[in-house]
């Protein structure tokens, strides 16, 4: 059928955007077509649809969340939202279901795809990895997660390890399962920090309540369950001091997270050094999209576990380089909060958020970094610096 519409000067991103959407079904095009708005999807035709999404797109306009209709399809809307994905990384403009519903929501799913599993090449075991992540829901039967270390999407059934769950940490082997040398997850060693074989899942959730637990570090009493800045721009510019209090938080059962943005390869083995039990590692040539996911992900981690009432640390450096990465993902939002875009300003909230006293002994306990630059960045100032307890250690 020869296109009814025409559009002209289309810029590289919408060239992008109608490629994509002209190479779709008529279902996933009425499904795309009814989330940007149109109130007729099976009744219109094809161009029109096209029309409808491509005018949207090409004005910027923020969509409107869609009306929940009585009998509507679960199914339709899951097969879009890969393409929504898609779509948002192209224009940089959250096209996602939950951030239609939810406006000020920046959670933007990575959308993977693999190629079909072959049985006879798994068996061979071939060019095995070491590899560890946190995990995504993918379908009923299968997950995924991306390897901290290489970036590999690993593909992960579910029948085969059934105590895996979506956002739990995991270590282990991957061996490759096609023609293609996609990768699918041969062994489990440990899930959230814990041996596999000898894990069990626990439901302790926290509870908000007053920090009560102290750990004792260099003659100071460190109150767990709050917020702390740290006198240094990088974890590593006292190694010593940094070592010593991860092994202390060990030695008291806590699970130390790192998560450090515009990571060097030179810097890498400083880091691995420090004894993180888990490190998010922004490296300095990844997307602001793939930091977006991980930093959101990592989010996601946590609350699962202080769902199962572990005791963590989080260390997060330079929160302003965090904060601009999810800025330029949302460059089409005006930045209207604090000199930044509101998911921005909401990815640091959640993260400093995270501090809490659980009751009963659970606690997770924040600690940044502080750089003199830093205080001329009013979201840093307001959300970061006013909130968190200044420590000299």
């Amino acid at each position: 059928m020869k296109p009814t519409y025409e559009f002209k000067n289309l810029t590289k991103p919408q060239q992008d955007c109608l490629v994509l959407i002209e190479s779709l079904g008529i279902y996933e095009l009425r499904a795309l077509a009814r989330v940007f708005g149109d109130n007729s999807p099976t009744i219109l035709k094809r161009n029109d649809h096209i029309q409808i999404v491509m005018q949207k797109i090409i004005s910027g306009e923020d969509l409107k969340p869609i009306p929940v209709r009585q009998g509507r399809p679960y199914k339709e809307l899951s097969n879009i939202e890969g393409i929504l994905a898609e779509l948002s990384q192209i224009t940089g403009k959250d096209y996602t279901l939950k951030g239609i519903q939810q406006r000020g929501g920046v959670r933007q799913t990575k959308s993977v795809s693999f190629k079909q599993v072959e049985e006879n090449v798994i068996k061979q075991k071939l060019f095995p990895i070491t590899v560890s992540g946190i995990l995504y829901d993918k379908s009923e039967k299968e997950m995924f997660f991306l390897d901290q270390e290489s970036g590999k999407s690993i593909f992960v059934r579910k029948d085969y390890f059934p105590k895996l769950k979506a956002f739990d940490y995991i270590t282990g082997n991957a061996v490759v399962m096609n023609r293609e040398k996609e990768y699918i997850l041969d062994d489990v060693f440990t899930v959230n920090y814990q041996n596999y074989k000898e894990y069990k899942e626990v439901s302790n959730i926290y509870l908000e309540s007053m920090p009560s637990v102290s750990l004792k570090f260099k003659n100071k009493d460190i109150l767990m369950g709050l917020r702390y800045i740290l006198n240094t721009s990088k974890f590593t510019d006292n190694m010593d001091t940094m070592k010593e209090l991860i092994q202390t938080l060990h030695k008291n059962n806590v699970v130390a997270i790192g998560l450090i943005p515009n990571v060097m390869f030179t810097d890498m083995e400083e880091i691995n050094s420090l004894g993180f039990d888990n490190m998010v590692l922004l490296k300095y040539e990844d997307t602001a999209f793939d930091a977006n996911e991980a930093i959101n992900c990592l989010i996601d981690h946590i609350l699962r576990m202080q769902s199962m009432g572990l005791n963590i640390a989080i260390f997060v450096q330079d929160p302003t380089t965090l904060a601009n990465s999810i800025d330029f993902v949302y460059k089409n939002n005006t930045k209207a909060l604090m000199g930044h875009t509101e998911a921005a300003v909401e990815v640091i909230k959640n993260l400093v958020s995270l501090a809490k006293d659980g009751g009963r002994g659970k606690h997770t306990t924040f600690f940044t970094t502080f750089d003199q630059a830093d205080l001329f960045d009013q979201m840093y100032v307001s959300s970061v610096y006013k909130v968190c307890k200044k420590i000299e250690l």
